[in-house]
């Protein structure tokens, strides 16, 4: 066979694999519906079509009905109302397609090379890997192709006439469609900033010579950096809508910190302690790696514009989890240009001795790759759950997700007509819009810049305090008419279901794994209160037909869901009826038998406890909290040795807090109070992490009748968290006890 053939065979090859990878990445992109700002979107799209313009002030919320509001995304919402309109919600996931296609289109099409398939392969997956993470329809769909575009026309094209209106367009459209417009002036600044370091500042090598334009397209560089500034203004809201992201990149300085300890996109991508764990965002570090090892092996002739724009967009992916996928476009275009010049087969540990060898390597390992592409999409192609609705399987794919929102809380509110202002958790709130908005008013969504940390920390107070002053004023200022607890998307926690459960005036009136409805005791919603009030007490536990599942293996999460409430509600025997339930479905689920071990433990029952902990561990047992509640039975057993054991297993991970503290409640129970105080002053795990456990130790010795250690070991609480409220009281209602004590020995 001839050279010729090797070659041609190769090249086909490589052309296939990347045919394979973009149908791989389309596919993905059909990953159902899961987004949660989706449903606000739509409806304000809605909104803006029939009414024919942008509102100014909020028009969705009872808390914030008003306010001013610049809605910098009313385009994407437009264009989301009008697909979904005419193709429904597939259509929104074609379109979720057809824009990453077009963007990787872009990329490969303005990087590619023949003689470098086999770098643009796996980079681009590893890029198809991050944006995964956010396949789901959002502005941010558009604004990574913008960014794009801004990119390759300001590192490449600046010498082209057309590179300044396509620059201006772009800008109009992306200051219309999400907030990350900033990024096309940024942009600008960094690449005129690198050229006029290489007219006038004494850089080395080549970097002077390197990327450098023309006269005229440096003159065009100033001019797009003016012209893009004000293509900013054309908005409906001008210099206003112009400068509210300068104003959002503030306000994250400050109070809205708070934002970024709660929503999980808002979060930094890496802990650094463990970098090297590439279970943990791998492509992510993979690009950081990689590129900036590109860098290095490229430092005679560095591209200073993409240097800049690299390092800064690195610091913004560090920043938050959401903004992954604008470092890894840079990262990727970083390698490419990087290695253009270098003679990677000379990097080789090996050599070919003839060159037919070598393009028969290349040949097999795109073969390789497309095999990898292959089992990369049969695995995703797997993904699916069990409709309970059809007694059937559902794929992942396509559709809208049936375990992210609270469908039936919403369907039982609308289809009841229920109206006016209602609380509900912040993971409902833009689903409560799109669903039933206007004629239920939201207490809060997603939009956390417009409703301000403050708002936010008093939601929280309700959410995860349990707070009943704080819910009262929510009432009383805002009119609350009901509540909308949802837990599909996260099942709530124990303080507010108790709340909501205990707090006199209010009625449960729907109750399902997707969350919980109540009504407040008022003349308006008397008729649903009659027609639909439960006791709790009384309920039967749910069970779906097993004659109807049939053989099928299916996780009963309808059941285990409501186990849990009912037992952070206190009610611990239906909470074990309906644990028995869900095992009565499948004699192996995780969570019935965690329900009931809690139960039981919450009870003393710690023989009992000890079995139902053992049997979740057989399913989990790497579960830290499962084996930390093991080693609690056996404290409350009085099998201290055993206990110490899993606390020894459980230290293992030295990031784990619980070993310590279960050896100090072994101490507290042998009575080595000072032993336990001294193991408890030695850890320094975060607050949300050992604060309980601290005062769970505290409570013990308080049992004990060991007041003094007692109030030691709350006031060391206390230190560590000089706010806690619950901290404050316990420590007030221990002095009581103690004056009390003193008292009665009094002669």
């Amino acid at each position: 066979m001839s050279l010729n053939f090797f070659q041609q065979l190769t090249r086909v090859f490589g052309l296939l694999a990347l045919g394979v990878m973009f149908a791989i990445i389309a596919f993905a992109c059909l990953i159902e519906v899961k987004d949660l700002d989706l449903w606000l979107h739509v409806r304000m799209g809605e909104i803006i079509t029939t009414s024919g313009h942008v509102p100014a002030k909020d028009v969705l919320s009872a808390t914030i009905n008003g306010r001013a509001w610049v809605n910098h995304e009313w385009l994407f919402q437009v264009v989301a109302y009008t697909v979904r309109t005419a193709f429904g919600f597939d259509g929104l996931l074609y379109m979720q397609a057809v824009m990453v296609i077009l963007t990787f289109m872009v990329l490969l099409l303005w990087t590619y090379r023949g003689d470098r398939q086999l770098v643009i392969l796996p980079l681009l997956f590893s890029v198809m890997q991050v944006y995964q993470t956010r396949f789901t329809v959002r502005p941010d769909l558009f604004s990574v192709m913008y960014f794009v575009l801004f990119v390759m026309i300001l590192s490449t094209f600046m010498e082209k006439r057309w590179s300044l209106p396509v620059l201006i367009v772009v800008q109009v459209l992306w200051v219309n469609m999400h907030g990350y417009f900033f990024w096309g002036p940024v942009l600008a600044g960094l690449f005129l900033a690198a050229e006029a370091g290489r007219r006038h500042l004494p850089l080395p090598w080549a970097w002077r010579e390197e990327g450098r334009l023309s006269d005229a397209g440096y003159h065009r560089l100033m001019a797009a950096l003016a012209l893009v500034i004000l293509a900013g203004l054309a908005n409906p809201l001008m210099f206003k809508g112009a400068v509210y992201p300068l104003k959002v990149l503030l306000q994250l300085s400050g109070g809205h910190k708070v934002f970024f300890k709660y929503i999980t996109e808002l979060q930094p991508p890496i802990v650094w302690a463990k970098f090297f764990d590439f279970g943990q965002q791998g492509p992510f570090k993979t690009l950081i790696i990689v590129s900036a090892i590109s860098f290095i092996l490229n430092i005679r002739r560095l591209n200073l514009g993409l240097l800049l724009a690299w390092l800064l967009v690195l610091a913004f992916a560090l920043s938050a989890l959401r903004n992954m996928v604008y470092f890894a476009v840079i990262a990727y275009v970083a390698v490419m240009f990087n290695t253009a010049a270098l003679d990677l087969k000379a990097m080789l540990p090996v050599r070919f001795i003839r060159e037919e060898f070598e393009l028969l390597s290349g040949w097999l390992c795109k073969i390789a790759l497309i095999a990898f592409f292959l089992s990369y999409g049969g695995e995703m192609a797997q993904n699916g759950y069990y409709d309970f609705n059809k007694f059937a399987r559902k794929s992942e794919f396509l559709g809208i997700a049936q375990r992210t929102f609270p469908d039936g809380a919403v369907d039982f509110l609308i289809q009841n007509g229920f109206k006016g202002p209602i609380f509900n958790d912040f993971n409902s709130g833009a689903y409560l819009v799109g669903r039933a908005s206007p004629a239920i008013k939201v207490f809060i969504d997603g939009r956390t810049e417009l409703y301000g940390d403050k708002f936010f920390k008093f939601y929280r107070k309700i959410w995860d305090e349990g707070d009943e002053k704080a819910l009262d004023e929510a009432v009383a200022r805002y009119h609350l008419k009901g509540a909308l607890i949802g837990g599909a998307y996260t099942r709530p926690g124990k303080n507010v279901l108790s709340l909501f459960n205990r707090k006199h005036g209010w009625k449960l009136v729907y109750f399902a794994d997707d969350g919980l409805v109540y009504l407040r005791d008022i003349p308006e919603n008397a008729a649903l209160i009659r027609k639909f009030a439960i006791d709790l007490k009384t309920l039967p536990p749910f069970v779906s037909d097993i004659h109807r599942l049939g053989a099928a293996q299916v996780n009963p999460y309808r059941e285990t869901a409501r186990a849990a409430y009912l037992r952070d509600m206190g009610y611990p025997e239906q909470a074990i009826a309906q644990a028995d339930a869900a095992l009565s479905i499948a004699p192996a689920v995780l969570e019935a038998f965690k329900v009931k071990a809690e139960v039981y433990a919450g009870k003393n029952d710690h023989k009992r406890a000890f079995e139902n902990y053992r049997l979740a561990i057989l399913q989990k047992p790497g579960d830290p909290k499962l084996r930390r509640g093991m080693a609690l039975a056996f404290v409350g057993l009085g099998e201290y040795e055993r206990a110490l054991e899993q606390a020894g297993r459980l230290e293992e991970d030295p990031k784990d807090p619980s070993g310590p503290y279960v050896r100090a409640k072994v101490c507290v129970k042998r009575e080595q109070y000072q032993k336990a105080y001294d193991i408890l002053k030695q850890q320094i795990f975060p607050l949300e992490e050992g604060l309980p456990e601290i005062v769970a130790i505290g409570g013990f010795c308080e049992d004990a009748g060991k007041l003094d250690w007692a109030a030691k070991i709350y006031t060391m609480a206390l230190a560590r968290d000089p706010d806690n409220a619950e901290v404050m009281k316990k420590l007030k209602d221990l002095e009581v006890k103690r004056r009390q004590s003193k008292r009665k020995e009094a002669p």
